[in-house]
């Protein structure tokens, strides 16, 4: 089943009032898995077990995004665990392919929304889905009351568009000299593509290696050559058409 923004979105807002239990992604609560992360975890779990709580499905918050990816359902209680996406949050941020301050975000229901080991879902309509602690468990908050530092596509789903909008409508164009979290994302896009950097990698600086990575892209993808990723640039690099 393919993994989408919207269907995310229909995830986290699902989970809405139940439990936050640290290190789980979607399980139904019991005691013995209260147990086994007890012994895994055990400065997160000085709390007992509560009865009231068995079969409820429960998440950390980056859980609520593997919860998504790894289940078949929003009820979902036995999600089949993938190590290639167990990330942390930060991790996950790390992960994503395009991202940026929060100040930037795209109008876009299911971006990702960070700070430092949190993070959350953005449902739209100015507000967050998260699992934010033991103590408030799922919740949905107000985007401009969290203090929020960063936002990201998740690299493991799609990105469905509104009409009339597009993802590059939200990009900058990046030129030589550029710097920044964007230019990391072109540069790990471009090395996903097997345009290289040299030694340089993607350090988020638009030097010399990443034009000439950039002109052999486009040149070999029926773009104007120029060095410039644009809105076109932006548009073949994320698969949008």
């Amino acid at each position: 089943m393919e993994k989408t923004a919207n269907g995310l979105v229909a995830y986290a807002i699902a989970q809405l009032g139940r439990p936050y239990w640290y290190g789980t992604f979607g399980q139904g609560a019991n005691e013995s898995l209260h147990q086994q992360k007890k012994n895994q975890y055990p400065n997160q779990y000085a709390w007992e077990y509560l009865p009231e709580e068995a079969g409820l499905k429960v998440h950390d918050c980056v859980g609520l995004v593997k919860g998504y990816l790894w289940g078949e359902s929003t009820e979902d209680t036995n999600p089949v665990y993938n190590a290639q996406q167990d990330k942390s949050a930060n991790g996950m941020y790390a992960a994503c392919p395009v991202k940026g301050d929060i100040s930037t975000m795209p109008e876009i229901p299911g971006v990702l929304v960070f700070k430092n080991h949190h993070m959350g879902v953005y449902v739209g309509n100015g507000e967050v889905v998260e699992a934010r602690s033991r103590r408030y468990g799922v919740v949905k908050t107000k985007l401009t009351d969290r203090a929020w530092k960063n936002w990201g596509y998740c690299p493991y789903i799609s990105y469905e568009q509104p009409a009339g909008k597009s993802i590059t409508m939200e990009l900058p164009v990046l030129k030589k000299g550029a710097k920044g979290d964007t230019v990391k994302a072109m540069q790990l896009l471009l090395l996903g593509y097997g345009y290289t950097m040299g030694d340089y990698g993607a350090d988020g600086s638009f030097g010399g290696a990443t034009d000439r990575a950039l002109r052999a892209y486009q040149g070999e993808n029926a773009l104007d050559a120029d060095g410039s990723c644009g809105r076109k640039t932006w548009s073949k690099l994320l698969g949008l058409e």
